[in-house]
Protein backbone atom coordinates (compact mmCIF):
# COMPACT_ATOMS: atom_id res chain seq x y z
CA UNK A 1 0.00 0.00 0.00
CA UNK A 2 2.98 2.51 0.51
CA UNK A 3 3.86 2.76 -2.94
CA UNK A 4 0.29 3.69 -3.91
CA UNK A 5 0.51 6.25 -1.13
CA UNK A 6 3.76 7.84 -2.35
CA UNK A 7 2.81 7.36 -6.44
CA UNK A 8 -0.41 9.63 -5.01
CA UNK A 9 1.57 12.08 -3.57
CA UNK A 10 3.75 12.51 -6.28
CA UNK A 11 0.72 13.11 -8.46
CA UNK A 12 -0.32 15.85 -5.81
CA UNK A 13 2.88 17.57 -5.69
CA UNK A 14 2.82 17.61 -9.65
CA UNK A 15 -0.41 19.00 -9.94
CA UNK A 16 0.54 21.82 -7.30
CA UNK A 17 3.35 22.42 -9.37
CA UNK A 18 1.68 22.68 -12.54
CA UNK A 19 -1.22 25.15 -10.71
CA UNK A 20 1.68 27.34 -9.11
CA UNK A 21 3.10 27.31 -12.85
CA UNK A 22 0.46 28.15 -14.64
CA UNK A 23 -0.74 31.17 -11.99
CA UNK A 24 2.79 32.32 -12.40
CA UNK A 25 2.34 32.50 -16.39
CA UNK A 26 -0.99 34.13 -16.07
CA UNK A 27 0.55 36.73 -13.65
CA UNK A 28 3.58 37.35 -16.37
CA UNK A 29 0.94 37.83 -18.93
CA UNK A 30 -1.20 40.01 -17.11
CA UNK A 31 1.66 42.03 -16.38
CA UNK A 32 2.32 42.61 -19.35
CA UNK A 33 -1.16 43.77 -20.89
CA UNK A 34 -1.19 45.90 -18.10
CA UNK A 35 2.55 47.59 -19.16
CA UNK A 36 1.60 47.76 -23.19
CA UNK A 37 -1.51 49.23 -22.63
CA UNK A 38 -1.81 52.03 -19.79
CA UNK A 39 -5.31 52.56 -20.31
CA UNK A 40 -5.79 49.77 -17.97
CA UNK A 41 -5.33 50.41 -14.62
CA UNK A 42 -6.11 46.69 -12.90
CA UNK A 43 -5.83 43.50 -13.07
CA UNK A 44 -8.58 41.11 -11.15
CA UNK A 45 -9.16 37.28 -11.03
CA UNK A 46 -11.30 35.04 -8.40
CA UNK A 47 -14.35 32.74 -7.83
CA UNK A 48 -14.13 31.92 -11.41
CA UNK A 49 -13.49 35.07 -13.89
CA UNK A 50 -10.92 37.52 -14.33
CA UNK A 51 -11.17 41.04 -15.76
CA UNK A 52 -9.28 44.45 -16.28
CA UNK A 53 -10.14 47.60 -14.95
CA UNK A 54 -9.55 50.45 -16.26
CA UNK A 55 -8.11 53.99 -15.33
CA UNK A 56 -12.09 55.09 -14.96
CA UNK A 57 -13.13 52.11 -12.64
CA UNK A 58 -14.39 50.46 -15.48
CA UNK A 59 -14.49 46.50 -15.42
CA UNK A 60 -13.28 45.58 -18.86
CA UNK A 61 -14.01 42.30 -20.06
CA UNK A 62 -11.41 39.92 -21.98
CA UNK A 63 -14.08 38.61 -24.43
CA UNK A 64 -15.62 41.80 -24.87
CA UNK A 65 -16.37 42.67 -28.46
CA UNK A 66 -16.51 45.90 -27.85
CA UNK A 67 -13.05 46.54 -27.02
CA UNK A 68 -10.47 48.03 -29.61
CA UNK A 69 -9.11 45.43 -31.61
CA UNK A 70 -5.52 45.97 -29.96
CA UNK A 71 -6.90 44.87 -26.57
CA UNK A 72 -8.66 41.94 -28.11
CA UNK A 73 -6.00 40.97 -29.80
CA UNK A 74 -3.58 41.38 -26.49
CA UNK A 75 -6.18 39.86 -24.09
CA UNK A 76 -6.48 36.39 -26.86
CA UNK A 77 -2.83 34.40 -25.32
CA UNK A 78 -4.17 34.85 -21.82
CA UNK A 79 -7.58 33.71 -22.90
CA UNK A 80 -6.64 30.78 -24.58
CA UNK A 81 -4.36 30.00 -22.16
CA UNK A 82 -6.74 29.90 -19.05
CA UNK A 83 -9.44 28.40 -21.56
CA UNK A 84 -6.75 25.52 -21.94
CA UNK A 85 -6.03 25.38 -18.10
CA UNK A 86 -8.70 26.02 -16.19
CA UNK A 87 -10.60 22.95 -15.92
CA UNK A 88 -8.04 21.11 -14.82
CA UNK A 89 -6.43 23.23 -12.80
CA UNK A 90 -8.81 25.55 -11.85
CA UNK A 91 -6.43 28.89 -12.52
CA UNK A 92 -9.54 31.57 -11.97
CA UNK A 93 -10.39 30.29 -8.65
CA UNK A 94 -7.44 31.77 -7.13
CA UNK A 95 -8.01 35.59 -6.21
CA UNK A 96 -5.51 37.43 -7.37
CA UNK A 97 -5.04 41.74 -8.06
CA UNK A 98 -2.28 43.76 -8.91
CA UNK A 99 -1.74 46.66 -11.07
CA UNK A 100 1.51 46.51 -14.16
CA UNK A 101 4.57 46.78 -11.13
CA UNK A 102 2.35 46.75 -7.83
CA UNK A 103 1.94 43.97 -5.41
CA UNK A 104 0.45 41.45 -6.02
CA UNK A 105 -2.52 40.86 -3.28
CA UNK A 106 -4.22 37.45 -2.79
CA UNK A 107 -6.51 37.73 -0.08
CA UNK A 108 -8.94 40.68 -0.06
Amino acid sequence: MEKISNKQQNVADYYNKAEETALEVVEKMARQILREHTELDKFMMGMGTYFFIDKNDNNIDTFDSNVSDDLANAFEPLNEFIGKWDDVLKITGEAMTFTAEGVKVTDW
